[in-house]
């Protein structure tokens, strides 16, 4: 299959670029903030534009010289794909690609069970043995050192498995099903471990009933203090509010209030493992959903007192509203944040003809049609900071400093408090850009480190400054990088004497560039 797969339109003209000549870092950064400082702004407009581009269903980009949104640059289909699905270019990851094509590529990162990831995985294994332990052991331990080592592997996966659209998905489900680290402690870990990664390119069926039944869910959410005849109806909400129906899904407080009697008894025990407690369960009569649920005896089994929640949460994955909820998020996520709702309609079928097949839904989301007009996103922190240490090629021995010096961006994994999951919003992170700026100098100055290293040799050839940006280009950009960012890491480069230091300032600014925001 070749690189531009047959089925895919041609990409949207260039805009033009601007010349400003010899460029200075301060220079080179004020126009990165005069860019950021219109973001917003040019979000806005962006969703509210109601015509369309060459029959594009997305509202028009930014008006031409806006660098918001760089994707009418993007011209390459499997580059696009690349960005999307992955943590960030590489050229490994590039070079992988384009010999697969657009589809194979695709259907390669779908296919997660025959992808070999036992490198990372023993790599893990061996660095942070914490990740191993069973709930009870992780109950003793440290629980400071457990988030971190729970942090560092999340790191270490997001940056260097070759199961990169996997790794896409865990964050989004991490997201959507948020617990917060700070509440739960060691059993997120266990969750991250048994519950999410297991099902996080599997159905979503299965993945809600697994975060049902998960300790750490139960107790972020307060299940575990529920009881007859005071049910605590916080999980009982967010499960409908938030992980299937969504707000205006179709139920109503009285819903709540039911849902809420029928999970009584789902609970934990020891160190944050589930159990049903039957002295918990309200076994009157409830109406969930316009269902009748009748009373049991005092003689009902366990199973058949917990089968109340299985089959209410049966009844929620079947929902339309589901299906639609669902495939809007996944959506938002992989496509663009207000995709079209014939692709939202497309997914949300796909989910009820698959019964919840999160792959299907992915590869109907990422029609190669589709993802050709769609807009650039803009990289949230976690998703910028692993995207450095790609593109620029660095080596890690220990991910812990550059982990923690990222989290300086305002996105440390598993700590957002609320139960709604870190913002997938351009207008959340805008604002943040001297963070950002920050962290791309400290990555590209890890130069003789042991926990971590950026080999600037690897830029370097041939060693000239035309060179160096036609490294920068292909490694950091997959080859399409602005004819005005070329210019401008030019200027730079032959503005000073050009040596080491001068070449990882290169790097820094290249990273730094507000077209390296966007993905």
């Amino acid at each position: 299959m070749s690189t531009h797969d047959a089925d895919l339109p041609e990409s949207v003209t260039e805009a033009p670029s601007v010349n400003d000549g010899r460029t200075s870092r301060r220079r080179f950064f004020a126009l990165g903030a005069s860019a950021a400082a219109g973001l917003a702004a040019a979000q806005t407009l962006e969703a509210q534009r109601p015509t369309t581009r060459g029959g594009s269903p997305f509202p028009t980009r930014p008006a031409t010289g806006n660098a918001a949104d760089p994707s009418a640059a993007w011209s390459d289909p499997v580059l696009r794909l690349v960005r999307r699905i992955t943590m960030g270019i590489s050229p490994d990851e590039v070079a992988l690609a384009r010999r697969l094509g657009y589809a194979g590529y695709l259907d390669y990162q779908l296919r997660v069970a025959n992808i070999d990831d036992s490198a990372v995985e023993a790599l893990i294994a061996t660095r942070l043995p914490m990740t191993q332990m069973t709930p009870a052991m992780l109950a003793t331990q440290d629980g400071n050192e457990v988030a971190n080592q729970l942090a560092d592997a999340t790191w270490y996966r997001a940056a260097f498995s070759k199961a990169q659209l996997r790794e896409r998905m865990v964050e989004f489900w991490t997201d959507h099903f948020t617990i917060s680290l700070n509440k739960v402690g060691y059993m997120k870990l266990v969750d991250d471990r048994d519950v999410i990664r297991p099902n996080a390119m599997g159905t979503f069926p299965a993945l809600l009933r697994a975060t049902a039944e998960s300790g750490a869910m139960l107790v972020y959410l307060d299940q575990n203090r529920s009881r007859t005849p005071t049910p605590n109806q916080n999980y009982a909400r967010e499960i409908m509010e938030l992980h299937t129906l969504g707000v205006n899904g179709g139920y109503s407080q009285t819903d709540v209030a039911e849902l809420a009697r029928i999970l009584t008894g789902w609970s934990t025990t020891g160190p944050g493992n589930f159990v049903f407690n039957r002295t918990l369960h309200d076994r009157n009569a409830k109406t969930f959903l316009g269902r009748a649920f009748p009373a049991m005896a005092t003689t009902a089994t366990d199973a058949q007192m917990k089968g109340e929640g299985d089959a209410a949460i049966q009844m929620l994955v079947q929902h339309p509203s589901t299906a639609a909820y669902i495939a809007l998020k996944m959506a938002r996520w992989l496509l663009a944040y207000e995709p079209p709702q014939a692709v939202v309609d497309a997914t949300a079928a796909t989910y009820l003809s698959t019964g919840g097949d999160i792959t299907a839904m992915i590869r109907t989301i990422l029609a190669g049609r589709n993802l050709m007009v769609a807009p650039a996103k803009y990289k949230r922190p976690f998703h910028l900071g692993i995207s450095a240490l790609r593109g620029m090629g660095a080596t890690v021995a220990n991910i812990r400093a550059a982990r923690q010096r990222a989290d300086q961006m305002g996105m440390p994994v598993f700590r957002w408090e609320q139960p709604n999951g870190y913002p997938d919003q351009v207008d959340w992170w805008s604002g943040l850009v001297i963070t950002r700026w920050s962290y791309m100098q400290y990555v590209s100055t890890l130069a003789s480190t042991t926990a971590a290293r950026v080999d600037s040799a690897a830029f370097r050839s041939p060693d000239t400054a035309d060179g160096v940006v036609a490294q920068i280009a292909t490694r950091m950009f997959g080859g399409e990088m602005s004819p005005d960012l070329r210019t401008q890491l030019l200027s730079y480069l032959r503005g000073g004497t050009y040596n080491d230091a001068r070449v990882r300032e290169t790097l820094s600014l290249a990273g730094s560039a507000q077209e390296y925001q966007w993905f």
